[in-house]
């Protein structure tokens, strides 16, 4: 690239220039550089960015651009090395000039007239430096980019992982007043800011970045609860940078809080998207329940429950529930309600680990006041729980499981895989089916084919995971007492 870089030309897009410079104010790098590949550090030339470095035997390279090396390389981390002299003009004097280095697949250690300016950024975002002190103006100015085939700590890449620097360079100037000036380093986000990463979007390492992309990215982060974008590859372009700003989403210096995967190959939400999500403010769980237990003891008639006498079961029966309890294991044995079976012999609800049962207790059946059974268990890992299961007039039940363990909910082999709902990305109440492990649900349904059917409900969000049968549900929860109330579906 020796003597042969010329002035953006004036068809440049606004867009593609950095902010507070003019079309006529930036020089592109965008042409074959003088290019030195070695297998190792060592073995790169010792002066390579000296302006005597002897370079008359390197080959080129073209920026933007990948390199590859020979596979018997593979084991080693080789380091290619570009070099390039830019004759800055006298008309400069008195003008601020920056390096915008595009996307590099590792950091690259940069030099301009034989000084080191400084890195690349890390997680291959885009670079700027200011190299005002460092430039002659008037006279050839040599630019050297050093860079390995992956950053020390990385999974080492094959040999045909492509290396290189992915997007455009350039060289630009402002004013020497020119306010504000450029960031170097974004600023941490603000307290309390959820910071995302457009990297947990992306379908592919590589992918063609548009105006309709980079908004359709901030839109989602902002969905899901995000109000600053992290600084990296994805978010370091001048485009993205001045898009993002328009629409109030700043991007920061500070860590993503997850690097998980938000969207699927099918472009939908994930398990860990889902995890994100807060709660709508306008969907109330206590009134949720509390309105169907009212249709509940509204819709079933409950005259005096009855108790069957024996010492292996303990029965609670009228017209339209009949629950029974071992007292052996201190589980319920079965549960009908409304002539749904919701559980039926030994497929019922249980800590979700190895226990035996400590004691069991039960009050009388009370017409008004419904019945209470209290068991204690010793569970592994956690000692002695208590569970306490409230037995209403109407029939439904409130299961109160203290410990803080995972509950197994085996509902009936009648039912149809149950489905799982959660609230959807719209911030409202409209519940939505999860796939999957299921984080954040708001609800499990169970129906039989007639459509009658079963909810399991709590008073707050938890995670329903996958467990072995298709008819079973673990809720995982991080409360010390969760509680579940199984509620009729159909009345």
């Amino acid at each position: 690239m020796k003597n042969k870089c010329y002035w953006a030309a004036a068809c440049l897009m606004a867009l593609s220039l950095p902010l507070h410079a003019d079309p006529g104010d930036t020089l592109s790098l965008d042409e074959k550089w003088l290019f030195k590949l070695a297998k190792t550090e060592s073995t790169a030339p010792r002066d390579y960015a000296a302006p005597h470095c002897d370079d008359s035997q390197w080959g080129f390279q073209k920026m933007p651009g990948t390199w590859r090396v020979p596979v018997a390389w593979a084991e080693s981390n080789y380091v290619g090395t570009y070099r390039g002299w830019l004759k800055m003009p006298p008309t400069l004097k008195n003008r601020r000039i920056f390096l915008h280095l595009g996307f590099t697949t590792a950091t690259a250690d940069i030099y301009v007239n034989g000084q080191k300016i400084g890195r690349s950024a890390t997680d291959r975002a885009q670079t700027e430096f200011e190299v005002t002190p460092y430039i002659k103006l008037g006279q050839r100015n040599l630019f050297v980019f050093h860079m390995p085939h992956y950053d020390e700590g990385d999974t080492p890449l094959s040999p045909d992982d492509k290396t290189g620097i992915l997007s455009r360079s350039f060289v630009y100037n402002m004013p020497a007043d020119a306010s504000p000036a450029p960031e170097q380093i974004p600023a941490p986000a603000s307290p309390g800011t959820r910071v995302g990463d457009r990297r947990n979007l992306a379908l592919s390492r590589g992918f063609d970045d548009t105006p309709q992309r980079m908004l359709s990215d901030i839109e989602r982060l902002r969905q899901l609860g995000f109000g600053a974008i992290t600084y990296n590859k994805l978010s370091s372009s001048p485009e993205f940078l001045a898009l993002a700003r328009r629409h109030n989403m700043p991007v920061v210096s500070t860590p993503p809080v997850t690097s998980e995967r938000l969207v699927d190959e099918n472009n939908a939400y994930t398990p860990a998207a889902y995890d994100l999500l807060l709660p709508a403010p306008d969907f109330d769980f206590t009134k949720a329940l509390a309105d169907k237990r009212r249709l509940a003891g509204e819709a079933l008639p409950h005259p005096r429950p009855r108790k069957k006498k024996t010492d292996d079961w303990f029965t609670v029966r009228d017209k339209t529930y009949h629950i029974v309890f071992d007292r052996f294991t201190g589980l319920i044995h079965s549960y009908t309600l409304n002539d749904v079976a919701v559980f039926s012999a030994r497929v019922t609800v249980m800590p979700n680990a190895r226990f035996k049962l400590v004691s069991f207790k039960n009050t009388r059946p009370h017409k008004l006041r419904g019945t209470r059974v209290t068991a204690v268990y010793d569970v592994e890992g956690q000692g002695r729980v208590t569970w306490v299961y409230d037995i209403a007039p109407s029939g439904v039940l409130t299961l109160t499981a203290g410990g803080g363990s995972d509950i197994l909910v085996s509902l009936s082999p009648r039912f149809e895989q149950p489905q799982v709902l959660a609230q959807g990305f719209t911030g409202t109440d409209t519940l939505t089916t999860l796939p999957d492990r299921r984080p954040r649900a708001y609800l499990v349904r169970g129906t039989e084919a007639n459509g009658h059917g079963i909810e399991v409900m709590g008073p707050r969000p938890f995670t329903a995971l996958k467990a072995p049968a298709t008819t079973q549900v673990i809720v995982h929860h991080d409360a010390k007492d969760f509680e579940l109330s199984f509620l009729p579906l159909t009345l």
